[in-house]
């Protein structure tokens, strides 16, 4: 295993944090102004709201899971 491997795979670690981070924040603000939009009686807006964040979580935690499993491809290999 190349030192190489490791420097990158370091940055892509921080990197896909970040995005981790960035995610479970969006979603739960997101969380919150669904309560809100339940209790203002729109519960339209509250589904497709929580449609959309569900969606978006699951798409950047595939993302973050892609990345990683292609850190320990490249370490391997």
């Amino acid at each position: 295993m190349s030192y190489q491997y490791f420097e990158s795979a370091w940055y892509l670690g921080i990197i896909i944090t970040g995005f981790f981070a960035i995610t479970i924040v969006g979603f739960t603000m997101a969380m919150r102004r669904v309560r809100q939009l339940f209790s203002v009686g729109d519960p339209m807006s509250a589904w497709l709201t929580i449609g959309a964040s569900t969606f978006t979580m699951v798409f950047f935690l595939g993302l973050c899971l892609s990345l990683l499993i292609l850190i320990v491809v490249q370490g391997n290999g």
